[in-house]
């Protein structure tokens, strides 16, 4: 079944580009050409390469420097040490070495289906973002893509750093967060390159035409290879398009609202995002 998947993926990579002409530029919005230092902060190991994968190597491509700051070492079944090396030579692929990769392992940031501090999230985010001079974050929306609770403190969190450092004299960075769809458009594929990144109301967008760059990337993270994330990545609209929305910086006052949602009081939706822009 796997085969099957992995040459029907291809097939309809190399017929897309015959029906619908060829694949358009892979960056668009803020990411085109605009920024020379971009972070990327994400929840667990195989995260950069599961959703943010075709983002990755198009501004790797482009020649932008690259920072990862992971929150945790995804070590809720006793693999964090295996799996913090997963990352390494998952980040190598997209010349990310050693200080521009952080793996963090904190007490109050591990792995598990639970929310984290925000505030402890922001701490981290905003020391490794000043260190290195990045003036765009990329992470996830409030969402989380999955709805996972890490996923989900990992937007709050990072959006809380940008607030702090935008209502104060210190270097302020713009944050884009990964949009999360409803289920039917996650998992067409290759098909949503048909919509692409260009769509109204989106700040910025990255595609990959490759059935197997996604694929290749999570195979670095062989501890966490099992069947259904192979089909995951194959079928998954981030493997191919990733679009974003830019957070606005807010009031620090008004940052009550996220905090309902990390508590459990207001739930995003995939889509909400989007609509709330």
């Amino acid at each position: 079944l796997l085969v099957v998947a992995v040459l029907a993926a291809i097939c309809i990579s190399g017929a897309m580009p015959l029906v619908f002409g060829q694949p358009r530029a892979g960056l668009h919005g803020y990411l085109a050409g605009k920024h020379s230092r971009i972070a990327l902060v994400v929840a667990h190991p195989d995260d950069e390469a599961m959703f943010f994968w075709p983002t990755l190597l198009q501004l790797h491509a482009s020649g932008v420097k690259l920072s990862v700051l992971c929150l945790s070492t995804g070590n809720a079944d006793g693999l964090g040490k295996k799996r913090t090396q997963e990352m390494q030579r998952s980040c190598a692929q997209i010349g990310v070495h050693g200080d521009d990769l952080v793996v963090l392992d904190v007490e109050s940031l591990q792995d598990g289906f639970h929310a984290w501090p925000e505030d402890a999230v922001a701490r981290h985010v905003e020391g490794f973002v000043q260190s290195r001079e990045v003036s765009l974050v990329l992470t996830f929306d409030a969402y989380g893509v999955s709805g996972h609770p890490n996923h989900v403190s990992t937007s709050h969190g990072t959006c809380l750093a940008c607030d702090r450092l935008a209502a104060g004299s210190s270097a302020q960075f713009q944050v884009l967060m990964l949009e999360s769809v409803g289920l039917p458009q996650k998992y067409i594929g290759l098909l949503n390159l048909l919509f692409g990144p260009g769509a109204a109301g989106l700040d910025a967008g990255a595609e990959c035409w490759s059935p197997t760059a996604c694929l290749t990337a999570l195979s670095v993270h062989w501890s966490q290879l099992v069947w259904y994330r192979v089909l995951f990545t194959l079928f998954s609209r981030y493997a191919y398009v990733n679009t974003y929305v830019q957070h606005h910086p807010r009031n620090l006052d008004e940052s009550q609202a996220s905090s309902e949602v990390a508590d459990g009081t207001c739930k995003e939706e995939p889509g909400d995002i989007r609509r709330r822009k």
